[in-house]
């Protein structure tokens, strides 16, 4: 059934899917923190399209809770099984649910081969290579394969197939750890070093909550403050999953106004996130580089950002190499990263929020 509340991106898919199609790329990454909307795009727009274009289309997701460390062979096993598939002609679509379990249009099947009987990955690239289909491999969250132990040789295997394939077989790789996807695409010594063109995944703009809008019109029979739906989309930092909460709320409990329902919304998510806590572990300086970086300080190593931070802090000086470790410190906790243009900002959205709307610059420590 149709989500009533999916907001299409069919424009980008279909670009995306023009340059790979004709070879202009053969691989894209797309960044963004979580709650963006990234898997549902692939599996909303690219992988139905793709199919049209006469793809063969995989999907998988290496970030499952507690299944992530075994991350790496589920992917060699769904791998295994999808070019199985394509050999069989029994199917243009595959997704997958879990790292134990393989859904395969519909039909669950339990893993049973074991690793060590497999193919190695490049060699199973090779056999999906040969399909008179192209393939489209799109792999959700892949900055988690380079965090689990042991995996390089997986990686390389990985790289060398599609490298030695890329004519035939084209892949979207998608990551929420711009800082975990450097691991893997942006050293020099990375396996994947320059191998797929960075994208930065675009926020949704008031089309969107303008859709939203439309849809409570016809279930409510009632109309909703565009500017204001927007507004508050623009305070949740444009996640459209929360946006898509509050008119979910709003539509199962008609006595909601769209204030009540971002404040209940709002209080629940800061509440789940525990930033208070975690904003307490945090040094002085941390905080105050956190703070800035949320209200869109680039310049941090500038002089008059280090003289403005030394006097609010109390201190004499603050040296470029005292910013320089800061910023690896909030990069290592996953805090802050750098988009594809080298741009930092706050990884979550949710912090995001929380620190522009509850912390002020002379309210730290």
């Amino acid at each position: 059934m149709k989500d009533p509340l999916y907001f299409p991106r069919t424009e980008l898919a279909s670009a995306l899917l023009a340059s790979l199609k004709a070879s202009i790329t053969h691989a894209f990454t797309l960044f963004a923190p979580r709650r963006m909307g990234k898997t549902e795009f692939l599996i909303n727009d690219i992988a139905p399209l793709a199919e049209k274009d006469g793809f063969n289309v995989f999907y998988f997701s290496f970030m499952d809770g507690n299944s992530a460390n075994n991350a790496d062979e589920s992917f060699h096993q769904a791998l295994h099984q999808f070019a199985q598939e394509i050999r069989t002609g029994n199917g243009v679509k595959t997704l997958f649910s879990s790292f134990t379990k393989i859904d395969l249009l519909g039909v669950g099947l339990e893993r049973t081969l074991s690793e060590k009987t497999l193919p190695n990955i490049s060699e199973i690239i090779a056999c999906i290579a040969a399909d008179n289909r192209p393939s489209l491999l799109l792999l959700d969250e892949v900055q988690e394969l380079a965090r689990i132990p042991n995996t390089s040789y997986l990686i390389r295997s990985l790289r060398t197939g599609l490298d030695l394939n890329k004519n035939r077989v084209k892949t979207i790789f998608t990551g929420s750890s711009t800082n975990g996807l450097r691991m893997m695409f942006n050293d020099v010594k990375a396996p994947f070093f320059h191998f797929a063109h960075a994208l930065d995944f675009p926020n949704l703009d008031q089309h969107f909550t303008d859709f939203l809008a439309d849809v409570y019109q016809e279930r409510m029979s009632k109309s909703l403050d565009k500017h204001a739906l927007y507004a508050v989309f623009e305070r949740l930092n444009y996640t459209p999953m929360y946006m898509r909460a509050i008119i979910q709320d709003m539509i199962i409990n008609p006595a909601l106004s769209l204030e009540k329902a971002t404040q209940i919304r709002l209080e629940q998510m800061q509440e789940n996130g525990n930033f208070t806590a975690q904003w307490r572990e945090l040094t002085a300086i941390e905080q105050f580089t956190l703070l800035a970086i949320a209200k869109g300080q680039s310049a941090v190593y500038g002089a008059d950002f280090r003289e403005q931070m030394a006097e609010i802090l109390g201190v004499e000086e603050i040296k470029v190499s005292t910013m320089q470790s800061t910023i690896r410190k909030l990069q290592r906790k996953d805090l802050i990263s750098k988009t594809s243009h080298g741009v930092l900002h706050i990884n979550s959205p949710l912090l995001h929020t929380w620190l522009t709307e509850n912390v002020e610059s002379t309210h730290l420590a």
